[in-house]
């Protein structure tokens, strides 16, 4: 029931941010003009950039096969995409994407994947994530420099340090277990001036979540093959995912910029917002986009695409997935029901 109430809240918050995001948007264009121009896209390119969508959940969904095969755990790739759909969703409806890795490790251990096995796929793929998305936003933002007008560039380096910060404490915790032990030691130590209860509970979480990260380190030193093909998965995965505003670009008709640029602006943006902790960055990436992709558009046509481009990469998904996430859970309550049947 915790759980429920704490989707539930999220889902506000998340649709509260859509509505205020779109409010102060709509009171720069004008609503009717701004959707007859996206209705007016071509349709093959928008089919193109919805199968770049589709893609990138594919390749999320090779990624996690691979790891489990390496682990004894053979899945169809289906289910392996539906864990991917999972962790977008509940990415998408928290804070800086928190709650997609816990949901994905309990529908996995629902479908009889233990936690550790889960849990290191999972910690594999998220180290690949961090590796690739900062690589290519610091690319991104070496071949773009005149973006950084506005003060643009500090959210491109408060989005890459934030994300430095997340992969530099995996790695710690990951090779460095005595090393992180001393630091919850004297983070615990700070937190006993100011009277915190359940300290030593904590501690004691946080010492077996070290020391299950020390086990996960051995599966990465001995694998070294799996943690490469891991990462040449990912970079395919955000190629795809980054090609969805070219193929937005090229909808409206417009054809005076490379794919290459384009790309490279979405890796821009994508690593400066993804990492602030607003549900599905919502807000941030609206006009983030609207902020460096103004050289790219006219004003006429700017808005339009911003929507064209968060509905294919993002909002559209959210429903889609949605929706999986209901008639993944009807299907298990009626297993449970046939279950319980059979039983009685």
């Amino acid at each position: 029931m915790n759980n429920v109430k704490s989707i539930i809240k999220n889902l506000l918050v998340f649709v509260i941010l859509i509505a205020v995001t779109f409010l102060i948007i709509f009171k720069s264009y004008d609503f009717k003009e701004t959707i007859n121009i996206v209705l007016t896209a071509n349709y093959k390119y928008v089919i193109l950039a919805v199968l770049c969508m589709i893609s990138y959940f594919v390749f999320e969904g090779i990624n996690n096969k691979m790891i489990l095969s390496s682990l004894g755990k053979k899945i169809k790739l289906i289910s392996s995409v539906k864990y991917s759909i999972i962790g977008f969703f509940f990415s998408g409806i928290t804070p800086a994407a928190t709650g997609g890795q816990p949901m994905q490790i309990y529908y996995m251990n629902k479908d009889g994947i233990s936690v550790e096995n889960a849990t290191l796929s999972l910690m594999v793929q998220l180290a690949s994530f961090q590796i690739i998305t900062i690589g290519l936003g610091i690319v991104g933002a070496i071949v773009n420099t005149e973006l950084f007008t506005d003060g643009f560039i500090w959210l491109f380096l408060i989005g890459t340090f934030i994300k430095m910060i997340g992969l530099s404490i995996m790695i710690i915790g990951l090779f460095y277990s005595k090393f992180s032990k001393k630091l919850v030691n004297i983070i615990i130590k700070i937190l006993e001036k100011f009277k915190y209860d359940k300290l030593e509970e904590k501690k004691k979480q946080f010492n077996n979540m070290i020391d299950n990260y020390n086990k996960d380190a051995k599966y990465i030193k001995e694998n070294k093959e799996i943690i490469f093909k891991s990462l040449c998965i990912v970079f395919l995965q955000f190629i795809v995912y980054y090609t969805i505003s070219y193929f937005v670009y090229r909808s409206f008709g417009l054809n005076s910029f490379s794919w290459i640029k384009l790309i490279m602006m979405q890796a821009l943006l994508f690593v400066s917002v993804s990492s602030l902790p607003l549900p599905g960055s919502v807000g941030v990436s609206e006009g983030g986009f609207l902020r460096i992709y103004s050289i790219i558009y006219g004003s006429a046509v700017l808005g339009s695409a911003m929507i064209l481009n968060r509905v294919i990469n993002f909002y559209l998904f959210m429903l889609v997935a949605a929706i999986v996430i209901i008639i993944i859970n009807i299907i298990n309550s009626n297993r449970k029901k046939s279950r319980i049947d059979i039983k009685n």
